[in-house]
Parts: C-alpha cells; structure tokens; sequence
C-alpha cells in the first residue's frame, strides 16, 4: 500500500456558496487537506469579505450563476442544478471530494478517477421528508403542488442514479448513514463534522437559568420548549434567535421565560457558558449547536433522536455522561427530563462536556477523513485479487497491542494469586435480600455501532447496525420499568384483578406488611415474582425462565439472590478496581469452569447499568451460544476474514443490556486470525462503543490463543477449578502471561 501513488489533482465539489455555515465549515477543513485541490461550485455569491475560508480561492461555477435573479433566489433554480452540475468538467482529476446535502454528488467522473462523498444528507426534502416539507411550505394541494411533487419525484429518480458514481460516501453521521443505506443501498464511513471548539472557553460555575437557542422554524419545536418552561414557573428559560415561529414563541412564554430574539455570536456564546443546561429539541443529523454547548462546559437535555445520539452522551458510564435525553417532543417529556436532569446523584461535570466536545475539534475532523480516503484509494487501486485483502493503518488514538509483547512489570492483582492456591473465600448472602438500587440507563434503547475502522478494509462492508435477535414467540419478557408501583408490575406476569389489588391493599395496611408480602400472603403471588418486580422497580434484569438462557449455569442471570450471584458480583467489585479495558478470561485446561465465569461475569457488569459486550474468542470449540441459548451465526470469524457478518452482536430478552459476539463456524486458521493487527483494533473499538468488553478464551494449555487474546486485551483474569487444577498448571499460566503486555487482574478459584 505505501507504494501506491498519492492523489495529486483534487477536485473539491461543493452546492453553493453564500455564506459560511455549517456545510461550508467542512469544505474549508477539505481544503486544509488538500491545499492543492480546485474548488466547484453550482453558485459562488460570497462577498470579499467572506471569503477567507476559502484560502483566496474562487469557485469554478456553472451557469446557474449567470441566470436572472439567482443571487437571491438561487434555490428557485433547483430543478435545473443536476443539469447544471454534471456540465462541471473533472476529467483532469485523479480525486473528487463532494460535500453534497442536494446535488454535488451527481458530477460525472470516470472509472479511474476516486470520487468520496461526504454526505451530509440524501436529499432531505425529496425523501423521507417531503410530506413536512410540502406541507410547511404551503404545497399540500393545488398547481403548486402539483408542480412541486412531479419536481421532487424528478429529483428522486436523479439522486437514486448518481448514487452509483460515487465510490465511497462517508457520512456525516451514523443516523445519516443509515439514511444513505435506506435510499442508496449502500455503506457510509461516519467521520462526524467539525465544530470550532476552541472558540467556547469552558465555565464551570453555573447560573441558574436554563438556555435554549436556535432559528424558529418549526422543526426545531421551539414553541413546545417555551410551553415546557412555562409549566415550570420555578425555572428560568432564556430564549435566543428569530425566525417564523417568533409569534407562537412569545405566545408561549410565562413570566420566567426571557426571549432575547436574535443576538451576535459573542452574547451567544456567553449565555452558553452561564447556562445551568442547554436545550435541544429538534431532531438533527448532526446538530452543531448541542457540541458548542458542551465545549462551554454546559450539559444538554435533548430529543433523543437524530444527532444528538451521537454529539450527546446521555446514557451509559454517569462519570462520561453530558446530558439527558427526552423520548418525545412534548412539553411533558421535556419537563420530565429536566426534572431528570436535578435529580441525577452525580451533577454532570462542565470538565466532562469539555472533554466530550473536544473530541468534535476540527483537526480530529481531518485525520479521521484523511485516513477513509486514503483507506478507499488504496482499496480503489490495490488489484483484484487483492482488494479484499487492503487493512487500515491502525489510528494514533487507538494503538494495536502487539500479540506477544516484551515483558513488562505486573500489577498488583486484585484477587489472591495462586502461590500456593488458595482457598475459596465465603461470600454468603441472604436469598430474601435484592441487591441495592443501582441507578442505570436503558441499554436496550440504542444499539452498539462499531466504528467504520473496524471492518473498513472489507469490501462488502459488515452492518454494524443490524437488528438483534427477537425474543422468542410465546415468551414474553415485561421491560423494566423504575418507579411504577409494584402491584402493577405484578399484573404483568400475574392475573390480578382491580379486587386481587384492592385485597393486597387492605392486608397490607391491616398487618403493617409490604406489598409484595402481602400478595405472597393471599397466594396472589409467588416470592420469586415479587423479586422479580422489584428487580425491575431498579432496573435489575434477570430471568424468570431459566430455561430461555440455553445450557444453564448463568446463576446471576436466573438466582441472582443466591450464594454464587453474590460470589460474581463480589468479583466485579474487584476488578471495578482496576483499569477499565478489554479483560480476556484465561484457564489452564478444560472443564475450569472458564465460560462459566466470563458469562455470569458479563452478566454482572451488564446489571449494574453498563453496556456489557462478552465476546467467544474460543475460535476452536465456541461454546458462548448454547450457553444462552443463542442461534448460532457468524460473527467474530466472518470479521476477521473479511467477510460480511449478518449480526454483529445477539441479545437476550432477558438481559438487555448485555450483548454476545458468537464466532460461528470455527475457521482453520484461528491463531493466525488473532494475531492480525484487525482484532487489536476491533476490541479496541468495542472499547469505545460499551462500558465493558469480556473475552473468553480456550483453554491455555491446549494452544496459544488465550496468551495472545490475554496481551492484545490488556487485562486477564485467571480461573481454576477448585481441587482439580494444580498449582503448577496455574503457576505455568501465570509466568507466561507475566511475559506479555497483559496485567493479571486475579485468580478465581472456582468452586461450583
């Protein structure tokens, strides 16, 4: 790949310059990357003074320029621009890079020439959104509409072919990459827009008023914010910008609501820094301003939808989280998410937001295009019979743990190390008891997405968005619900009638019981489904059907009140200890009990709130899917070969937080797979996406997988059957893992 020539003539492609907006901001940060590229355009209307971004550049334009009127109503002419853009002449270019949201991908390039688009969306307003779009600009019906509809279904049809000239889109989000994969059919990269972060200086102390701004037009649901606020007479809402909505704005506004109308970026930005949260309720494709807040150091509540997904961390770790998400665009919803917000245990920290922000900073925007094109050219030119076989340079952010490193220095283990084994140690717990509440997010909400460079050297690409696994017809799983009252989650799983409640009431009050004991009482319920109900009055998954969870042995998932429950979650607290990367399970031999540790792990961490990914990186005997009961597919196995997995991840009904990468069929060359650089990077993408990555191994003894899965990790704990495995296995296991880069976290001496 080094040999291969680098791109010298560049065409940067772009819709229409008028001002220097958010697409614009990409196109001077492609032009940073390509000093050499020449710039097109449909239309070029900046003023001298506009034009810095531009590096003195002008744009070679087409004749839309020249026409009546288009300096103010160049858009009118949008039925003409796909003409207008394909006269563009690029056949000198050994590049095209398009920044396109409309037309700038249609240009006509040839079969030697690399063309990567940077979408920043399908045509909005010809797609899925064109019923708002007529609708909101007064087109439903009549000439006009008419009119407007045959031009959009025009635009579809133009869009849908030139989908075809382009080689590699990338995209600006992972919501607008699944937009490009429902209209084109086709893959994007994700490289998220850059944000001007070094502009917002962070403010930690606070005021307490809570800010929201924007352009008024309705998608942005403005109104609806307002409204909010004004149900909440104790809470003070700063209101900036101007737009058509300004009316029903002011309508909306009480007392405690200030609305600035427009202001200059430097007031902007000083309400952003002072603001208690920031609010955001539209649904964006990226969304600019909730990341400007964030660099401010101010938190924001937003429209879990869209954008916002990926700009706002409102789910996951509390020690990462900027924000909070609202799943409606309702005054209610939003007023329980602000409630939500001054409720969290933990405040969200401004550092924190900085941080987060940070990671939107332009120059992170040109390395990481930088290297998708690169990827695709290198793909564009390798020969045939190699192109299958072309792998990314690994990023400077995410080093590959080589797979036997020098010796270094072991830290200290959390548990007891095995010179000589030592007993087990009692961990007993009353099986009456839950364990303590644990605040946590809703896992299943959103799924995992791995990141374009881990499987961006495959062409086809894998889905990393796939669907999981259904539940199983006939077995149905109550989702968790914190805070409803315990009576009606019974109802759930039991035949209780308005009598059946009332009855329970009147016990409970007459013998100064609990609800649950009440029911159990009147044999209206079992003890197992009260624990059952307050596992999910605190948001603590497990099964009431043990026979759904496959081969059995997951004892956190089906008993998770008893002895050895309480024995894992004891071990958890161990490692929580520890740093917080990819941990192989490790045993000398077979029959340990290895699996059996490294699932009921993972289903402990899973528990307490984190997105919990247990991966089988026993290539040779895969066994993670029988043991809970998982159709067996490939996943792991087609990734490192190249090939296109049909789901990257399974889940349980049971146990949503938790996610399971099977292997499949077990490949013929499973060491040689492990020990190439893709699955470094693949688990330190997995790193980035969950809370915790697990690994299983197979047995050390038998070959060498675990020992290089254990270094390209970084952490490993040990696992040994109580009275079967000696302590020479176990010291041989340790004085070769003390030869690589992984830290030995403890030894568990499993004794069931």
């Amino acid at each position: 790949m080094s040999a291969l020539p680098r791109p010298e003539r560049v065409a940067i492609v772009h819709e229409w310059l008028v001002n220097h907006a958010g697409s614009e901001k990409v196109v001077e940060q492609l032009l940073k990357i390509y000093p050499q590229a020449d710039l097109y355009s449909v239309v070029d209307f900046l003023g001298p003074g506009e034009r810095g971004f531009l590096g003195g550049r002008v744009a070679r334009t087409t004749f839309i320029q020249r026409l009546p009127g288009a300096r103010k109503r160049f858009r009118h002419y949008l039925p003409l621009m796909p003409l207008a853009v394909e006269q563009h002449d690029l056949s000198g270019y050994d590049l095209i890079v398009s920044s396109s949201h409309a037309v700038a991908k249609g240009v006509l390039t040839g079969p030697d020439q690399l063309h990567v688009c940077y979408i920043h969306s399908p045509i909005r307003y010809a797609w899925d959104m064109q019923h708002q779009y007529l609708r909101e600009s007064g087109m439903e019906g009549g000439m006009k509409g008419a009119f407007a509809r045959a031009m959009l279904h025009y635009m579809r049809l133009w869009d849908s072919r030139t989908a075809a000239g382009v080689d590699r889109f990338v995209a600006n989000s992972a919501f607008i990459g699944r937009r490009v994969r429902k209209v084109y059919r086709r893959e994007a990269g994700v490289v998220h827009p850059p944000v001007d972060v070094a502009r917002f200086a962070l403010r930690a102390d606070k005021e307490d008023f809570y800010l929201t701004a924007s352009r008024m037009v309705p998608y942005k649901r403005m109104p609806m914010i307002v409204e909010a606020f004004a149900r909440m007479p104790q809470r003070r809402l700063v209101v900036i910008g101007d737009g058509p909505d300004m009316d029903k704005v002011r309508a909306a506004a009480g007392p405690n609501v200030t609305v600035l109308g427009f202001k200059d970026d430097a007031t902007l930005v000083d309400h952003m820094q002072r603001a208690r949260a920031f609010v955001f309720a539209a649904e964006e494709d990226f969304g600019i301003t909730p990341v400007e807040a964030q660099a401010c150091g101010t938190p924001v509540i937003a429209y879990g939808r869209g954008g916002s997904l990926e700009t706002v961390r409102g789910r996951g770790d509390p020690a990462r989280r900027t924000g909070v998400f609202f799943d409606a665009q309702t005054p209610e919803a939003l007023i329980a998410a602000v409630e939500a917000f001054e409720a969290l245990p933990e405040p969200i920290a401004p550092e924190t937001c900085r941080r987060h922000a940070e990671d939107f900073a332009p120059e992170r925007f040109r390395e990481r295009f930088a290297a998708e094109v690169e990827r695709a050219w290198a793909a564009f030119h390798a020969p045939a019979d190699e192109a299958a076989l072309a792998r990314p340079a690994p990023r400077p952010s995410a080093p590959i743990a080589a797979p036997m490193p020098a010796p270094v220095p072991t830290r200290a283990a959390a548990l007891p190390m095995p010179t000589p084994l030592p007993p087990p140690e009692p961990t007993p717990m009353p099986a009456s008891a839950p364990p303590s509440p644990t605040p946590r997010h809703d896992p299943a909400a959103d799924e995992p997405q791995l990141s374009p460079e881990v499987h961006a050297a495959y062409r086809p690409m894998p889905d990393p968005l796939a669907p999981h696994d259904e539940p199983a017809a006939g077995t149905p799983t109550p989702p968790a619900h914190p805070g409803r009252p315990l009576g009606e989650l019974l109802r759930t799983i039991r035949p209780l009638s308005d009598g059946d409640i009332a009855h329970i009431l009147v016990v409970q009050k007459r013998l100064q019981l609990r609800f649950g004991e009440a029911a159990v009482a009147l044999d209206l319920a079992t003890q197992a489904d009260v624990l059952w109900a307050l596992a999910q009055q605190f948001n603590y998954p497990y099964s009431l059907d043990a026979s759904r969870l496959g081969a059995g042995g997951l004892v956190v998932a089906t008993d998770p009140y008893g002895a050895q429950a309480e024995a894992f979650r004891e071990l958890r607290s161990r490692i929580m200890a520890g740093p917080r990367v990819p941990m192989a399970v490790v045993s000398p031999d077979h029959g340990d009990g290895r699996t059996h540790v490294a699932a009921n792990l993972a289903i402990t961490f899973s528990q307490l709130g984190e997105r919990t990914v247990l991966v089988d990186g026993n290539l040779r005997e895969p066994a993670l899917h029988r043991v809970f009961g998982l159709k067996e597919r490939a996943s792991l196995s087609d990734l490192l070969n190249g090939r296109r997995p049909q789901r990257p991840f399974d889940r349980s009904a049971d146990l949503p937080g938790l996610f399971v990468m099977q292997v499949g069929a077990p490949p013929p060359n499973p060491l040689e797979l492990l020990q190439q650089p893709l699955f470094g990077v693949l688990l330190r993408e997995l790193q980035r996406e969950f809370d915790r990555v697990i690994v299983d191994t197979p047995p050390a003894r038998a070959c060498a997988d675990a020992r290089v899965i254990a270094a390209t990790c970084g952490q490993a704990v040990l696992v040994g059957r109580n009275g079967r495995t000696d302590a020479r296995s176990m010291n041989l296991l340790v004085d070769r893992l003390r030869r690589t880069r992984a830290d030995i976290a403890g030894v568990v001496l499993n004794a069931y």
